[in-house]
């Protein structure tokens, strides 16, 4: 069973972010890393908001 929803630009890009991470798991970013806590906080911040 497939189920379609769309998702948000910032949605998008912490996916993006989650995949850059896990392919660089040997070499990981603490920048990359600050990066998805940045973004895992902005989508917290926009559902309080709704």
């Amino acid at each position: 069973m497939k189920m379609k929803k769309e998702i948000t630009e910032k949605e998008w890009e912490l996916i993006e972010a989650l995949r850059n991470f896990r392919n660089s798991k040997h070499n990981t970013s603490l920048q990359l890393e600050l990066w998805i806590d940045q973004l895992v906080d902005e989508l917290k911040e926009a559902d309080k908001e709704d």
